[in-house]
């Protein structure tokens, strides 16, 4: 029987996640591997107009640029993930009847031995041992990843990024931990560190890709904000370029030729998206899994892939008819992922 969504109906995310700090690989006096926080740097380039108006070929420009220690010989990017108890999923609902519904669903699909729950948490540890949320660093060179659960490492190797089968033994450890956090009762999740490593096969001054910023009314010139942590003031800012308009609207020319902005980084959300990037249930799947969203939406497709009764909102509407059963469900796969997404699926009136 179909439940028409409540007016009122929210999921917290059941994942907590940090920025990715990203350092420089370097070997010490003695040989061994230190690492040194990258710098994005603001500086200006000149460039070559694609669609040059006349004969102004040159384009001018202010951007952002990170790179690794002159000396580096690889790139390392940390963060920390954990997950939180289930039962602390629901944030809102203005319905008791669909409560105890979605209560329901919980209780009989978070448990291990349940083939949905337990392949969505290894599916999870899949796409964070296999480097997935390191985006286009993983071009660089030779990728390493390594989670630690207290003293216990689960390592990368083996572990793919097409497909979600023939699980090795650490990706099944890892895939414990996460569960561990869900089924948890008291918060007690196991704090999960994880470390990635691109090794470039050289040493050397590398560019390296941490998350771009949305940057709305961009001064004229102005070609990308980098994201970063442990950032230069405003103000600091505003006084190294001296040119700067009074009413501080436009960055205007530089006073410096180079200014060390912060720490790079890749945003905790861009390193969720890529941890989440585990449907492969939806219709005509072509070999590609997509993220975890309501309507199975894709920017890299630039489509939805789930329409109709595929969608989050129709498979809650039915999520009471769901049981676990010997066959794989892909539908409730989807939804025990969509709840450790989390959003808003509220109803209009």
């Amino acid at each position: 029987m179909s439940h028409k969504i409540p007016d009122v109906l929210s999921f917290q995310r059941g994942t907590i996640i940090t920025d990715g700090l990203m350092s420089s690989i370097i070997l010490n006096k003695n040989g061994e591997n230190k690492t040194v926080p990258v710098k994005v740097i603001r500086h200006g380039i000149r460039g070559a107009n694609s669609h040059p108006k006349g004969d102004n070929v040159s384009n001018i420009q202010r951007t952002e640029t990170a790179k690794t220690h002159p000396e580096s010989t690889g790139l390392s990017v940390t963060f920390s993930f954990k997950t939180i108890p289930a039962g602390s999923l629901m944030f809102g609902c203005s319905d008791s009847a669909f409560r105890h519904i979605t209560d329901g669903f919980i209780d009989r699909f978070f448990a291990r031995g349940v083939p949905e729950f337990d392949e969505v948490c290894r599916r999870y540890a899949r796409n964070i041992l296999n480097g997935r949320w390191l985006w286009r660093n993983r071009i660089l060179g030779e990728t390493q990843v390594t989670a630690s659960v207290g003293d216990k490492k689960y390592l990368s190797n083996g572990s793919r990024l097409r497909d979600f089968d023939v699980y090795t033994e650490d990706e099944q450890g890892l895939a414990r931990a996460i569960a561990t956090g869900l089924l948890s009762s008291d918060n007690a999740s196991p704090a999960i560190k994880v470390e990635g490593r691109v090794l470039f096969g050289f040493t050397g001054e590398v560019e390296v890709f941490p998350s771009q910023n949305m940057v709305g009314n961009k001064p004229d010139g102005f070609a990308r904000s980098l994201y970063k942590v442990d950032m230069i003031s405003r103000r600091d800012l505003i006084s190294i370029m001296g040119s700067a308009n009074k009413n501080e609207a436009s960055a205007g020319d530089f006073a410096a030729d180079m200014i060390d902005m912060g720490r790079a980084a890749l945003r905790d959300q861009k390193i969720g998206n890529a941890i989440r990037t585990i449907d492969t249930w939806y219709l005509d799947f072509s070999g590609t899994p997509i993220p975890v969203e309501p309507n199975g939406a894709s920017l890299d497709a630039n489509t939805v892939f789930r329409k109709g009764n595929q969608n989050a909102s129709a498979l809650l509407s039915n999520m009471d008819e769901m049981h676990p059963e010997t066959t794989f469900n892909p539908g409730a796969a989807f939804l025990i992922a969509i709840l450790i997404r989390g959003g808003v699926f509220s109803e209009k009136k």
